[in-house]
């Protein structure tokens, strides 16, 4: 794996790494599973009278324990590209300046985000890879990236959740955040309270009818003045 750049640390090597993997979980889960698959063995052999399955048991044990190691160690792979400066409120470090994050491309090369970024992925049209881009899927390219780990929703989630930290953390007193200032516009539809409505009151329609209205109203005339005149 690729070293984090100077001043950073990779965000699998942070206390939140200890939140995504939840180890101790991870590890219930192989407990119970070794469990139950014991006592199948064991009802198994009995059955087809074997006798004790303490081998396939031990086999079983050994197979699910290196199985869970591994969903443990790629878990936490997915933070490896991931790192975060010195000044960022998830690094431990003492310094409060600078809050950074960056991210892996495709070419092993370290790409800083400004803080004010958001990230949302697209796939490429041509090459199996991801489009990082800045807001939206129409938004600037940042960088081009291998599918894992930035194919999951979970890990872009993660790193707007670290930009939005360090967006804080750099914003001056009484600044507002403008992307979440953007996003409560856009909750409360206040475009849609701005929007100028045509007057309603009888005999106030600003707009000619269309042709196909007054072709109607010509024959309609010329149908009651036939009428009159026969």
């Amino acid at each position: 794996m690729v070293e984090a750049p100077e001043n950073t640390v990779l965000l699998s090597s942070t206390e939140i790494c200890e939140t995504w993997v939840d180890v101790k979980r991870q590890w219930t889960i192989g407990f119970f599973q070794i469990l139950l698959g014991a006592i199948f063995l064991e009802i198994l052999s009995l059955i087809l009278g074997f006798g004790s399955a303490l081998v396939p048991v031990a086999v079983l044990t050994l197979a699910l324990l290196s199985w869970r190691y591994q969903l443990i160690k790629k878990k936490q792979s997915e933070l490896d590209f991931i790192a975060i400066s010195s000044g960022h409120p998830w690094n431990q470090s003492e310094d409060v300046e600078g809050a950074a994050v960056f991210v892996l491309d495709q070419g092993e090369q370290w790409i800083a985000l400004d803080s004010d970024v958001r990230i949302v992925t697209t796939n490429d049209p041509l090459l199996s890879r991801i489009l990082l881009r800045d807001g939206d899927s129409e938004g600037a390219i940042l960088a081009r990236c291998d599918l894992f780990p930035y194919m999951f929703p979970d890990v872009i989630k993660i790193i707007n959740m670290a930009q939005a930290l360090a967006s804080a953390q750099n914003r001056e007193d009484g600044v507002d955040d403008e992307f979440e200032a953007a996003r409560e516009r856009e909750k409360t539809a206040e475009g849609v309270l701005e929007r100028e409505w045509l007057d309603t009151e009888e005999g106030s329609m600003e707009y000619e009818p269309g042709a196909l209205l007054r072709a109607f109203k010509k024959s309609k005339d010329g149908a009651k003045e036939d009428r009159r005149e026969s």
